[in-house]
């Protein structure tokens, strides 16, 4: 009898833990479009009111700044400190968003999952600035 209130607190905690490292992102819930499945999307938004949107069904993160219309690039993204390079594609229909992709794709998913810190290297035209998001 003891031993199975050990295994059930043990599997309780479990539980707790892996909710807690999801709990880092904010997370949106959308519907299909034939409105049978649910889709969850997770999200970090920063002081400048930007948005970094984790994709985990197509594997990439979508960056959202409603101020900018024209086209940006975005070729590198550091993940707590870590270098990793990038590829973008603005989106046609949303010029405020850009699709950030990676080679390695379940690799940096992982990371961005455990990720204190992203910092996203932003050009526009000639501008380049450098967008944080805190993920506590």
């Amino acid at each position: 009898m003891m031993r199975l209130y050990k295994v059930l607190l043990a599997i309780g905690l479990g539980i707790l833990v892996n909710q807690t490292a999801f709990a880092k992102w904010d997370e949106e819930r959308d519907l299909t479009t034939n409105g049978k499945d649910e889709l969850v999307y997770y999200y970090k938004t920063n002081d400048q009111g930007q948005k970094l949107v984790l994709d985990k069904y197509v594997k990439r993160l979508i960056f959202i700044q409603p101020d900018r219309l024209y086209k940006r690039s975005i070729r590198q993204i550091k993940i707590d400190g870590n270098v990793v390079d990038v590829m973008s594609d603005p989106f046609s229909r949303y010029p405020e968003q850009t699709a950030i992709t990676f080679e390695n794709k379940d690799e940096v998913l992982k990371k961005l999952f455990l990720a204190n810190k992203i910092e996203v290297y932003v050009r526009f035209n000639r501008d380049e600035t450098v967008s944080i998001f805190q993920i506590k």
